[in-house]
């Protein structure tokens, strides 16, 4: 495939893994029947119905697509939202922070502090600032994600070869074409690691909001409802449903990154 475009190879490459991991799922579900086996003939064991077949999963997604959709669209909107604000307010905190030698001296200590603290005790003083609506929910992943970015852009900056910055002063540079065209383009690659990584903990923050202050819509509803009682399709629909908007959104940075650091993929 080396004579193919990038692209192609890259949706071989995704549908390979997606298809690997769909025969995995179908071999841990026969692997249940066997090992669960009916305690009657009429009656199947119970445990073996906890996890179902790929077909049967997506079977419950298709007969369920209208609402799911719906859950999918306010999902997807509340996890954007949230990294959107903490990307456009973390990064360039942080390249100010790493590098100016007075900021970060005075910020690292403060950040270094509040970083170890489970974002999640913070959740009761969220709902009473931003009451219980989505204010409340973005936030929530805001906060989760947001010093995770800042490190991340901190130490790019800080890590930047000092031959970089010389030349950028000895060409005339002043300090603000110093930041938009050294430090900024130099980090870029990091920050945009932080990033992906920070998806994860973005749909992280997003379930945990979701499901304790339960919207009308939203795939942490669709997933506890059907965990209580339990439907397991329906339950496995919700996840496959999570799991694409994460691969989505994983896709949507990358291309991104792809276009705005083109250097890194010549």
């Amino acid at each position: 495939m080396s004579h193919w475009p990038r692209w192609a190879q890259e949706i071989v490459n995704y549908s390979l893994s997606i298809v690997a991991l769909l025969l995995l799922w179908q071999l841990a579900h026969w692997g249940a029947q066997l090992l669960f086996p009916p305690i009657h003939p009429r009656f199947p064991n119970p445990r073996a119905q906890i996890l179902p077949g790929p077909l049967e999963a997506f079977g419950a997604l298709a007969h369920n697509w209208r609402e799911t959709s719906r859950d999918l669209e306010a999902s997807g909107v509340r996890l954007i939202l949230g990294l959107l604000i903490s990307l456009f307010t973390a990064a360039p905190l942080g390249l100010m922070i790493g590098a100016g030698r007075r900021l970060n001296g005075l910020l690292t200590p403060l950040i270094y502090t509040i970083y170890p603290i489970p974002k999640v005790v913070f959740w009761p003083v969220l709902l009473i600032l931003f009451g219980i609506g989505e204010n409340s929910k973005v936030s929530f992943i805001v906060l989760m994600v947001f010093f995770q970015i800042l490190l991340s852009a901190r130490d790019a900056a800080q890590h930047i070869p000092p031959s970089y910055v010389i030349s950028a002063l000895a060409a005339g540079a002043k300090r603000s074409q110093l930041f938009w065209h050294v430090i900024l383009p130099a980090s870029l690659p990091e920050i945009f690691t932080s990033l992906r990584v920070s998806l994860g903990i973005g749909v992280a923050a997003l379930y945990i909001a979701e499901t304790a202050i339960r919207p009308r819509f939203g795939l942490a509803k669709t997933i506890s409802q059907s965990a209580f009682p339990l439907i397991p399709a329906r339950l496995y629909a919700g996840i496959i449903a999570l799991a694409f908007l994460g691969l989505v959104l994983y896709i949507a940075i990358e291309a991104i990154e792809r276009f705005v650091c083109r250097w890194k993929y010549l």
